[in-house]
């Protein structure tokens, strides 16, 4: 990674003294940068490019289109989306494909339908990028009806990636029965196809079939097979079980400062403050850094970034305030008791000790309240998963404000409408 970014350094210095720039010129340049991750300047390099009244072409187009497939950046997939349709650049099946997979990881399921409907002719990737697309929107039973009409043409040769599409889409839609159907009928099953079905059986609180199956397929020392497991768990709040699991994972990745906080979290739920503390210690002593949280949302082409607890904000107080409000409109309506975060992936501690109000995907959703029009659809991302906390005050919000609030976070978009999440609780 080192020697790729020093070439591209290297690439682009190059670039920068060339008097003149062709079209393969400039998107080598944007290739280069998505490639090592530099969205932002691959994006300017795209724009600077228009403004030179350089053409792009498809190897243009699907190059940049990853850069725009973040939350923070789908207005400009939108825009360049646009710009093709307003000077008539040929959109090939490998350009329409891009723009879904764009829409569909921005969470525009809506535009990503209206691209596959709209498309003449569609190969295997279209399909599965569609299929894919809805069961990581949280409309699994979409997906499943998609793939049946996938089915009917006889010319499409259903591979590995089409399969994994649509048993997520079974994880989704909690379908059991379709999900084994459809795993058995795959030849040569990869581990990711039997992670999705050790998934369905845990979501649907078969953890006897799951174990059954783990066994059958020898996956029992499998990491994502037992994080897999451990997600049943905390639907199910299995919490015996998940505790044997999280230790299996401490023995597998012993240098993983996930698991430990996992462990961490397990013993905070139910007080045993002595085993935090050690293993606090051992985390420490081990040189062992968790993860922080922290979500981000863009306003006015500016992405606004909050870490829990944040009041560095210049529109803090603002930012309070309305939690306040939304958080004693919730109390007055609703009540309820907090849900555990017993399972959660991050260290909750700084959560644990600050009020909800205080969570970074609560504050990016209070701020996209206090900037944006009355209606508006207000987008965060989080770096982590949702704790059970945020997900529930989120759908309170949600139908308080009478708003769709679509949170990212990196198992799923999470789509809140009226008191309701699109991933049903699953998430």
């Amino acid at each position: 990674m080192r020697e790729s970014r020093q070439s591209l350094e290297e690439a682009r210095s190059l670039f920068d003294a060339m008097p003149s720039r062709d079209l393969i010129s400039w998107t080598e340049m944007i290739q280069g940068h998505v490639k090592n991750g530099g969205y932002n300047e691959a994006l300017k390099l795209f724009r600077l490019m228009t403004k030179a009244r350089i053409k792009p072409d498809s190897l243009t187009v699907t190059s940049i289109l990853p850069a725009c497939a973040r939350v923070p950046s789908h207005k400009q997939g939108k825009e360049l989306h646009a710009y093709l349709f307003r000077n008539g650049i040929d959109m090939n099946l490998t350009v329409q494909n891009a723009f879904m997979d764009m829409y569909v990881k921005s969470g525009f399921i809506e535009l990503a339908s209206n691209v596959f409907t709209s498309m003449v002719e569609r190969d295997i990737i279209s399909w599965t990028i569609m299929i894919s697309g809805y069961s990581l929107n949280g409309q699994g039973a979409q997906g499943l009806g998609l793939f049946l009409e996938m089915e009917q043409d006889s010319s499409l040769e259903i591979d590995e990636f089409t399969y994994a599409a649509v048993l997520h889409a079974c994880v989704t839609a909690c379908r059991v029965d379709v999900g084994m159907s459809y795993f058995d009928r795959i030849k040569a099953p990869t581990v990711t196809h039997c992670v999705l079905m050790v998934s369905l059986l845990a979501r649907a609180g078969l953890f006897n079939d799951a174990r059954t199956f783990i066994k059958e397929h020898q996956i029992e020392n499998r990491v994502e097979v037992l994080r897999a497991l451990l997600d049943g768990c905390r639907i199910h709040q299995q919490v015996t079980m998940g505790k044997r699991i999280v230790e299996q994972l401490c023995e597998l990745e012993p240098l993983n400062a996930e698991n430990y906080v996992l462990l961490s979290n397990w013993y905070a739920e139910n007080a045993k403050w002595d085993m935090v503390d050690k293993l606090k210690t051992t985390i420490k002593d081990m040189g062992l850094k968790p993860k922080r949280a922290y979500s981000w949302i863009e306003f006015r082409n500016k992405v606004h970034v909050f870490g829990t607890g944040d009041v560095s904000h210049p529109r803090s107080e603002m930012i309070h305030w309305k939690l306040q409000h939304l958080m004693k409109k919730m109390e007055e309506e609703e009540g309820g008791d907090r849900p555990s975060s017993i399972f959660s992936f991050h260290d909750v501690d700084e959560e644990r000790e600050c009020i909800l109000i205080g969570h970074c995907e609560i504050l990016a959703i209070s701020f996209g309240l206090i900037s944006t029009q009355e209606r508006a659809t207000v987008r965060v991302t989080k770096n982590l998963r949702v704790c059970g906390s945020c997900h529930d005050f989120t759908k309170a919000i949600s139908k308080i404000v009478e708003r769709e609030i679509i949170i990212k976070d990196p198992n799923c978009f999470h789509h809140f409408k009226n008191g309701h999440c699109s991933c049903g609780g699953l998430w």
